[in-house]
C-alpha cells in the first residue's frame, strides 16, 4: 500500500503497481534502458565498485555531457570512498567526552547537522552516533553469532544523538565548523546516510548539465531518477519481494522522475542464529535488531521541496527516513512522515505482502 500524504506534493496523482521481472541482484531495481536516439543524443553509462557496492551510472545528453556526467559522478564517488572526512571524526572521537571541540569540514557539519534534525524528530530511531553498536554487530555478523546482552549493554552507554554538539562561526570572514561528543568512547556512523548524501552531491554537479535525462543507482537501495528515459517515459523501478525465492521476485514497479528513492530491508546483510534472523538495522535505543514487524521500507522524495531546511537534500532525507520507519514500525513511522508530506512510502511485511495503513 502507499501512502500518500498531500494532494498538493507534486508527485503525480496515479501510480502504476504491477508485477515485474527484473534483470538483477538487488532488492530495487531499475528498468528502462537509455539508447542512442538520434546523432544529437546519445548515452554514456559505467558501472563501478565504490562505497562498498556496485554502482551504475547513465547519463542522456549530447555525447559530451553525457560522458561527462557520468564521469564527474564515478569521481564525487571515488572521493566519498576514500572518506575524506574521516580525519575529522577520528579527531571528534579521540577527544570525546573532554569537552574539546574539534574543527570539521563544512561538508561533515552538514552532513551532521541533517542527521541531528531526524534523530531529534525520531526519538532517536535514527542515530548518527551509534558507531559503537555497528561495529559490536559487524563483527557479530562476521562470526555468525549475536553479541552478548552485556556488549550490547556496554556499547549502548556510548551512544546518544543528544551528545553531539555542532557549532559554527567565522575568523577573519572565514567560516569555521566545529563538533564535539560529549561523552566518553562515541563513535560516529555514516552508514545510514552517506549514500542518500552521495545521491545530493551527484545532483548538484549534474546542474546546469543540460541532461536529458539520468539515472544513478548506487546498489539499488539508494536511486536518483532525473529526466526520462529514452521512450519519454518516467524510468521504471522494481520493488523486489524481500522474502521472495529468486532476484527477480517483484512485487511493485513503479516510475521514478526527478525523485531519489531509498530502501532499507532486513534481508540485506543479515544471518542466521539458532534459527531466529539478526539483520544490520539496529534499534540505537535497545542495541538490537528493531523488530517492529517490517520486512522492507522504501521511501520516495520527489528534488523539490517547500522546506528551505531540506532544500537540495532529499537524498540523504529519504536515506535516513526509510532507516528511521523501519526502526519505528508503521504506527510511528506514520507519524514521522506526518512532518514530510510529499514522502511516497512503501512498507513490506514479514510475509513479503505491501501492508498499510494511513
Amino acid at each position: 500500500m502507499l501512502f500518500r500524504f498531500a494532494a498538493h506534493c507534486g508527485i503525480p496523482a496515479k501510480r502504476v503497481f504491477c508485477a515485474a521481472v527484473l534483470m538483477a541482484a538487488a532488492s530495487i531495481l531499475f528498468t528502462g534502458c537509455l539508447t542512442e536516439k538520434d546523432s544529437k543524443e546519445t548515452t554514456a553509462e559505467d558501472t563501478h565498485l565504490v562505497l562498498g557496492t556496485v554502482a551504475r551510472i547513465q547519463a542522456r545528453g549530447t555525447e559530451k555531457a553525457a560522458r561527462m556526467a557520468v564521469e564527474e559522478a564515478y569521481d564525487l564517488l571515488s572521493d566519498m570512498d576514500t572518506n575524506p572526512d574521516r580525519t575529522a571524526i577520528l579527531e571528534m572521537e579521540a577527544a570525546a567526552g573532554s569537552g574539546e571541540w574539534t574543527k570539521i569540514p563544512a561538508e561533515l557539519y552538514e552532513m551532521l547537522s541533517l542527521a541531528q534534525a531526524i534523530s531529534r524528530r525520531s526519538d532517536g530511531a535514527f542515530d548518527v552516533t551509534m558507531g559503537t553498536l555497528t561495529t559490536l554487530w559487524s563483527e557479530a555478523r562476521t562470526r555468525g553469532e549475536p553479541p552478548t546482552e552485556a556488549e550490547i549493554r556496554e556499547a549502548r552507554t556510548h551512544v546518544g544523538y543528544q551528545y553531539l554538539e555542532l557549532r559554527e562561526g567565522n575568523m577573519d570572514g572565514v567560516p569555521i565548523y566545529e563538533g564535539r561528543l560529549m561523552k566518553p568512547g562515541m563513535q560516529i556512523d555514516r552508514g545510514g546516510l552517506i549514500k542518500g548524501y552521495a545521491l545530493d552531491e551527484i545532483l548538484e554537479h549534474w546542474d546546469g548539465a543540460h541532461l536529458k535525462g539520468a539515472l544513478a543507482d548506487l546498489g539499488a537501495s539508494s536511486m536518483l531518477g532525473i529526466g526520462t528515459n529514452s521512450e519519454g517515459e518516467p524510468w521504471q523501478v522494481g520493488i523486489r519481494n524481500p522474502r521472495g525465492t529468486s532476484s527477480v521476485d517483484m512485487l511493485l514497479v513503479m516510475p521514478l522522475s526527478n525523485e531519489v528513492l531509498s530502501a532499507s530491508g532486513d534481508d540485506e546483510r543479515c544471518f542466521m542464529y539458532e534459527g531466529k534472523r539478526y539483520h544490520h538495522l539496529i534499534d540505537p535505543r535497545t542495541g538490537y535488531p528493531a523488530d517492529t514487524g517490517l520486512a522492507s521500507v522504501t521511501v520516495i522524495l520527489p528534488l523539490s521541496t517547500d522546506s528551505p531546511a531540506w532544500e537540495g537534500h532529499a537524498g540523504i532525507l529519504s536515506d535516513m527516513l526509510s532507516t528511521a520507519i523501519f526502526v519505528l514500525g508503521p504506527e510511528k513511522g506514520r507519524a514521522l512522515l506526518s512532518d514530510f508530506p510529499t514522502a511516497l512510502v512503501i512498507l513490506i511485511g514479514p510475509d513479503g505482502k505491501v501492508i498499510g495503513g494511513r
